[in-house]
């Protein structure tokens, strides 16, 4: 984490990131593999995965979300039955060099993922992240894929059947959202399956730096380990957490709650959220930012009667974050 701060507060672009905007944005890769940077434009949202990946020796493939897209067939390409020849698009081709480079660690940048309904052209993606990692195959097309070198042809290596590509373990889905009148708004199932950050303010002016700091090569499996040893030595328990018990009883008279999924998502996050800071108590931190990720931010929907008194709630709670939120809602 601090090396990632370092790392890019003192690049070619002075980005100012802190360790707290860092952790986050590690606890969520290591919670789900789809996070969401939401938030107004020129905040760091795309700049943030570009420099993490940058930092670490990682990929970060850039795929611009058009509003015509309607179906898969927009992230995966088009195969010409006239022609006999198979067209993949950028997302397909980023896919495809994971494959072949699983030591790497890949993000596929949807940019503006909410220009078109997200439901249309990644639903498949949203399923296949419920299944097991070895079990995440997306079939391209009904043929035989392969290539004609020096006059013989060649099957795809990362093919599997010559038609089916499995997504590998090593690529997580990172969506920039805006949020204004062009874009659609992103539906509970996704935001579910999610983690998601909200960027509301302009990052301050990088004015204490140095000269640019050299990479460092984290692999998949060095990151991915770091990951599970965060989540099996880490003793946030969800199930017995009464700050979590508290805000589930605040949010019931709104019909708001959450299943298996969401309660795994906040036990992983806080685990290796307070993995980033090993010396320091950071669990209520932790805590409210995912509560106000996951849960708190579906009162954005719904109609609130009494909204100081919710806020005098949350306040007894502590969730300060929470109370800003529920104060800038809507009234209507």
């Amino acid at each position: 984490m601090n090396f990632v701060v370092d790392y890019a507060r003192n690049s070619r672009l002075h980005l100012s990131y802190t360790p707290e905007d860092i952790a986050t944005f590690i606890a969520g890769l290591g919670a789900s593999r789809l996070s969401i940077l939401q938030g107004m434009s020129g905040t760091g949202k795309t700049s943030l995965p570009k420099i993490f990946s940058e930092a670490i020796f990682g990929n970060c493939d850039i795929i611009e979300v058009e509003s015509s897209w309607k179906d898969k067939n927009e992230l995966l390409g088009y195969y010409n039955e006239f022609s006999g020849k198979y067209t993949p698009k950028k997302f397909t081709i980023a896919l495809y060099k994971a494959a072949l480079n699983q030591e790497i660690c890949t993000f596929v940048l949807l940019d503006e993922m909410n220009l078109s309904r997200i439901e249309y052209y990644f639903s498949d993606f949203l399923s296949l992240m419920e299944n097991e990692e070895n079990q995440r195959n997306i079939k391209l097309v009904n043929i035989k894929l392969t290539k004609i070198e020096d006059e013989k042809e060649i099957e795809y290596l990362a093919l599997e059947q010559g038609n089916t590509l499995k997504v590998p373990s090593n690529v997580w889905f990172i969506g920039t959202a805006n949020r204004d009148e062009s874009t659609f708004v992103i539906s509970d199932k996704v935001y579910d399956r999610a983690h998601t950050m909200n960027f509301t303010k302009r990052a301050p002016k990088v004015r204490n730096y140095s000269e640019p700091i050299s990479q460092k090569y984290y692999d998949y499996d060095l990151l991915n380990n770091l990951f599970i040893e965060a989540k099996q030595n880490g003793d946030f328990d969800v199930e017995k957490n009464q700050l979590i018990k508290n805000v589930e009883t605040l949010l019931a008279p709104f019909n708001i709650s959450f299943g298996n999924r969401i309660l795994k998502q906040i036990e992983e996050f806080v685990n290796i959220y307070k993995a980033c800071f090993k010396n320091e108590n950071v669990e209520n931190e932790a805590i409210e930012k995912i509560l106000l990720s996951k849960v708190v931010a579906k009162l954005e929907v719904k109609a609130i009667d009494d909204k100081e008194k919710l806020e005098m709630e949350f306040e007894k709670l502590k969730l300060n974050q929470c109370v800003d939120f529920i104060r800038r809602l809507d009234n209507e």
